[in-house]
């Protein structure tokens, strides 16, 4: 593990889009503007339809970061990316300055956006950055647990676990799903530990290693690969973090 995550601090994240089609109904939406607030508190959500038929459904779990980041304002360049790209997107609350058990916020929040989104039948995804890095397995595990488990968990950045919260058993994973984590070579508030516990919980699962991914966001020129580098919008951001997503979600379309 120790030397899989050296690999991953110095590789170089690169990647291209594209996709396929999909059987599901094109929802009756504005592609790319933002709906939302729905529901109140930590179920709140936003969503975004895509634009032409929806080849996948991305759920953005969010970082902690307050009141702005519990919106979809950091990161609306990427999700309006990937609403662009084919894929509905949401984006849940799930918290009000921060939560042990978020999960069944997230699941209100899905819930309401996917029946307004027409509940298309696609591979679904989860994107979690920092807290939402480190809930972002559990999720998958727990959607895995009723029979929903997701086609791909990418989480960037992620946190380190906090007691205090809720885990879920990473057994009910079916090694189907892929996994992506990625890791910053200057990111010095979170560093690689949340990785690391993330793949000793697999390794402990017996979740099959060829389903993992690491991926080494490396600095570069004026682009740092620090924390909080995901929220920029930069030309060199968008290929450190949208090009390689783009690739991921591609691939289980």
């Amino acid at each position: 593990m120790r030397r899989l995550l050296l690999l991953a601090a110095v590789a170089v994240v690169a990647g291209c889009g594209g996709g396929s089609n999909s059987s599901s109904t094109a929802p009756k939406l504005t592609p790319l503007v933002t709906q939302g607030p729905l529901n109140s508190g930590p179920d709140e959500v936003w969503f975004y339809a895509a634009k032409g038929k929806p080849r996948s459904l991305v759920i953005f779990l969010h970082g902690f970061g307050g009141p702005t980041e519990e919106t979809p304002a950091n990161h609306l360049p990427w999700l309006k990316h990937l609403a662009a790209n084919g894929s509905d997107v949401v984006y849940p609350r799930y918290e009000v300055g921060g939560s042990p058990d978020p999960f069944p916020s997230i699941d209100a929040a899905v819930r309401t956006a996917t029946e307004k989104l027409g509940k298309p039948h696609v591979p679904v995804v989860v994107i979690g950055y920092s807290r939402g890095g480190r809930i972002a397995v559990d999720y998958a595990a727990l959607r895995a647990r009723v029979g929903h488990e997701p086609k791909l968990v990418l989480t960037v950045f992620p946190a380190l676990y906090s007691p205090h919260e809720r885990l879920a058993p990473f057994k009910y994973l079916d090694g189907k799903m892929k996994l992506a984590i990625m890791l910053g070579d200057e990111d010095t508030s979170v560093g690689f530990e949340g990785g690391r516990t993330i793949l000793a919980r697999l390794k402990l699962a017996n979740f099959p290693p060829s389903q993992i991914k690491l991926i080494g966001v490396k600095s570069h020129g004026k682009f740092k690969a620090t924390h909080l580098s995901v929220l920029d919008d930069s030309p060199a951001a968008r290929r450190a973090f949208w090009l390689p997503t783009d690739r991921l979600i591609d691939s289980v379309r």
